[in-house]
């Protein structure tokens, strides 16, 4: 079988003009021709949407490709503290706007296909949609479905490969362009991928430019997958080099609020928490691991992170040691801010402490109060 090579045109701020990546995939000598393709597109935040807007584009330009597109997307749900704020699925917003078809699921059982100006849906796309597509509705379709997936799979296959990009502090990522596999998420053909090592990840990376960086390329590759036909089966692999054993990746499982939690006695240094409020925000600890409250165990806000690599001596030179009631040490930098020594010989700044119930303050304010109490109460004992 021979291999080709397809000219993808990127463009970005990033990126000269004229610069072109080469997405290599694997097809047979033969041209394969496609339907007019009836699109039902499966998406829900921003990083769908491109993909939505960049189909919906291809089809006022060619409706001998794309001839229409239904939406489905999952319903709005309730946010914030008492769950009162109802937040909009970005892609129902989209589909609205470009006058689309839109459906609302949160299964698909008992639900059958739309047929759009009586024909049937004849290739289903999903693209970080959540919800699984059953063989039920693959096998009604033509072309059975296609998948934008932002990693190099089989590495970090589940629904948080951004995140975890940038938690494991890989350098590259790409993309992935796959079948949907009527068996399990992320074990679809992959049709087409990023040329390894892969698309360069910029230093610091922080969440919102990993998606600004992938987003609007995966829309881009999906259209051209489109183009070149690799909807239609037989679907063949690209496999421009050896994937990895699947003992070599890694899964990228749903963020949940426990990987936003510091566990002291796990952590090594301060580079990893840095990072880890660099990806998933305002981190949290117990009130017992900071040496704060008593036995409540109530949640610690941390912010204003950020990692320090000084010496001992420097540290001790201008800043006051102190320790809380759990032992832990800590020396107060005369700004507000606390540095904690990390396992790794670097420091952990904590600029703003908030404990839960109350507002955020200065680390040190938080931590003086603590040791006040503790005063306090051992006192009272003592006088008793």
């Amino acid at each position: 079988m021979l291999g080709r090579q397809l000219a993808w045109s990127l463009r970005s701020a990033a990126r000269p003009a004229t610069a072109r990546w080469r997405l290599p995939y694997s097809t047979s000598t033969a041209p394969k021709k496609s339907d007019p393709l009836r699109i039902l597109f499966c998406g829900s935040d921003d990083f769908s949407c491109h993909s939505l807007r960049a189909l919906h584009d291809e089809q006022k330009r060619n409706a001998d490709l794309v001839r229409s597109i239904d939406v489905v997307v999952r319903p709005s749900k309730s946010v914030g503290r008492g769950h009162k704020v109802l937040r909009e699925v970005p892609a129902r917003k989209l589909a609205a706007e470009l006058q689309l078809p839109i459906h609302v699921r949160d299964t698909f059982t008992g639900w059958d296909l739309p047929k759009p100006n009586g024909d049937p849906i004849n290739l289903i796309i999903a693209v970080s949609f959540g919800l699984f597509v059953p063989p039920r509705l693959l096998n009604a379709t033509k072309y059975g479905g296609l998948n934008v997936h932002p990693s190099l799979l089989p590495d970090l296959r589940g629904p948080a490969p951004l995140h975890h990009t940038l938690l494991s502090n890989r350098s590259h990522t790409g993309l992935t362009i796959q079948t949907l596999s009527p068996h399990a998420f992320d074990e679809g053909i992959p049709l087409l991928q990023t040329p390894r090592p892969g698309i360069p990840i910029p230093p610091d990376c922080t969440l919102t430019q990993l998606h600004a960086l992938l987003a609007p390329r995966g829309a881009e590759v999906l259209v051209e997958a489109l183009r070149a036909s690799l909807h239609v089966p037989p679907h063949e692999p690209c496999s421009p080099y050896p994937y990895p054993p699947r003992a070599a990746t890694a899964h990228a499982p749903k963020i949940t609020a426990a990987d936003r939690e510091v566990r002291w006695d796990e952590v090594v240094g301060a580079g990893e928490v840095v990072r880890r409020a660099r990806v998933l925000g305002p981190l949290w600890t117990r009130e017992g691991r900071m040496g704060l409250g008593g036995e409540s165990g109530k949640r610690v806000i941390l912010d204003e992170l950020s990692e320090v690599v000084v010496g001992v001596e420097e540290v001790g030179a201008g800043c006051k040691k102190r320790q809380t009631r759990a032992g832990m040490g800590y020396w107060a930098d005369g700004e507000g801010g606390v540095l904690v020594p990390m396992r790794d010989v670097t420091w952990l700044r904590i600029g703003r402490i908030k404990l839960e119930g109350s507002v955020f303050k200065p680390a040190e304010t938080v931590l003086l109060a603590a040791e006040l109490m503790k005063s306090v109460v051992e006192g009272g004992k003592h006088g008793q």
